[in-house]
């Protein structure tokens, strides 16, 4: 069994990196809205 492309393996890598981030920014813009509730 062929071993996985150097290039195939950055892209797959790439594209899950992406999903996390925009995870972890979502999850921070919800974080920020509920505290400025509480503050407020």
């Amino acid at each position: 069994m062929p071993t996985m492309s150097n290039s195939r393996r950055r892209k797959i890598q790439a594209r899950q990196r992406k999903a996390r981030n925009t995870n972890a920014r979502l999850a921070k813009i919800e974080k920020k809205e509920q505290n400025a509730a509480k503050a407020g």
